[in-house]
């Protein structure tokens, strides 16, 4: 049990039929997997359930996109990783589905095809109400067990996430045990904290700095990339119009009088860019706060900036990061991000949120010297945001008013 979920260690599972929700939505170009690190995150899991008869439900993009496919290619890939074969399944629930299901045998492993090709797995419903639904009334009755370990997925009241747990005993599995433990660390432990909050999505660096500076979790919050800009505006300096349409572009429905009260009321504890990395004739070139006069695209933070972030992170116990500095993709404006994340190593205990920030971390080839890199995103963002994320929620109440009296 781990802040109140039930994990695989709560239950037993050998010779059962387990079903088992993972993420392992992966970019897609040309029918190839881009990037497998979200597969290789749910192998503990996996080989933990390994007597089991494990059937995994995933998901590969939505409706509508370029790379909304099957899961054929998603079973080759586990198979390679795992050592074993995994079969691939091209239906959800239909009777040919139910009697495989039924003749495996301990050790099996299926991957069932992309659950959002049933049309209702992406209706925001309760539990209760998705318990009804034709993917989990055809399917409970097959299994003895539901396991979550799709984290990244778990701010979503879908079907395949909280369906089952109304109707099958259900706890979590060890990548989700691992990122709760992982990122409630910095938000629960002792000692001095600082958050790096970057990149385009403002509103989700918002929910982040919102709770750990008006709850006194953080000592510092560090801004920067697109956040950092929209700051700045708020303060009223001149970004220029190239800029402004940036931070336009990317604010959603964030309210301006209500961060000009956040950014009075804790001054002290946020650090904003004194300088920019610009691109200028083809090449970076760095300018002060002072000298800018709003005409180029700021690309990065500047060199005086990365060398004080540098100074100031290695001296917390806690770093937690979100969002690049710039656009780290272009080498020519790199610096910033690869600064940020280099620093962030020497503190005690580093955290980096997951999206553009996990893949710089990738790039750049830091993942290792981490304390944890988050699979996920929206989620992650969430959890540091101190919401709560749906799919466990409802895992922790039944098991509570249900299951762990069974």
């Amino acid at each position: 049990m781990i802040d109140g979920l039930p994990t695989l260690d709560d239950i037993s599972y050998k010779g059962k039929h387990v079903l088992l929700r993972v993420d392992i939505n992966a970019p897609i170009v040309n029918s190839t997997i881009l990037d497998t690190s979200r597969f290789e995150s749910h192998i503990p899991t996996i080989e933990a359930l390994e007597d089991s008869k494990l059937v995994l439900i995933a998901h590969q993009s939505r409706p509508g996109k370029k790379d909304f496919t099957t899961l054929e290619s998603h079973a080759s890939t586990l198979s390679k990783l795992l050592g074993k074969r995994v079969e691939y399944v091209d239906e959800i629930f239909s009777r040919g589905v139910l009697r495989k299901i039924k003749e495996m045998e301990d050790g099996d492993i299926l991957l069932l095809e992309n659950v959002r090709f049933y049309s209702e797995e992406q209706l925001n419903r309760s539990a209760e109400e998705h318990a009804e639904c034709h993917l989990v009334k055809k399917l409970s009755n097959a299994f003895d067990i539901f396991v979550n370990d799709a984290f990244s997925a778990s701010h979503r009241s879908h079907a395949s996430l909280v369906g089952f747990i109304p109707v099958l005993p259900s706890v979590v599995g060890r990548l989700v045990e691992n990122e709760v433990t992982a990122l409630s660390k910095p938000l629960k432990g002792e000692g001095r904290k600082i958050f790096v909050l970057g990149g385009a999505k403002i509103k989700d660096s918002v929910k982040v700095l919102k709770n750990v500076l008006e709850n006194g979790i953080a000592e510092k919050v560090v801004l920067t990339g697109v956040v950092a800009n929209y700051f700045l505006m708020l303060k009223g300096f001149d970004i220029g119009e190239v800029n402004r349409k940036v931070v336009e572009d990317n604010k959603e429905d964030v309210n301006d009088d209500e961060m000009r009260v956040i950014l009075e009321k804790y001054s002290d504890k946020i650090i904003l860019p004194i300088d920019f990395g610009i691109e200028k004739d083809g090449v970076r070139a760095d300018i002060s706060l002072e000298k800018f006069d709003g005409k180029y695209r700021i690309m990065d933070i500047g060199l005086e900036t990365v060398n004080k972030l540098s100074e100031i992170i290695p001296q917390y116990d806690y770093v937690v990061l979100n969002g690049p500095a710039g656009v780290f993709e272009d080498e020519r404006f790199s610096l910033g991000t690869y600064e940020i994340l280099r620093a962030a190593t020497k503190a005690g205990y580093s955290v980096v949120g997951g999206g553009h920030i996990a893949s710089a971390a990738r790039l750049f080839g830091l993942s290792n010297k981490f304390s944890h890199i988050s699979t996920a995103g929206g989620a992650c963002i969430r959890f540091l945001s101190g919401e709560k994320l749906v799919a466990l929620e409802v895992i922790k109440e039944y098991w509570k008013k249900k299951w762990s009296k069974s």
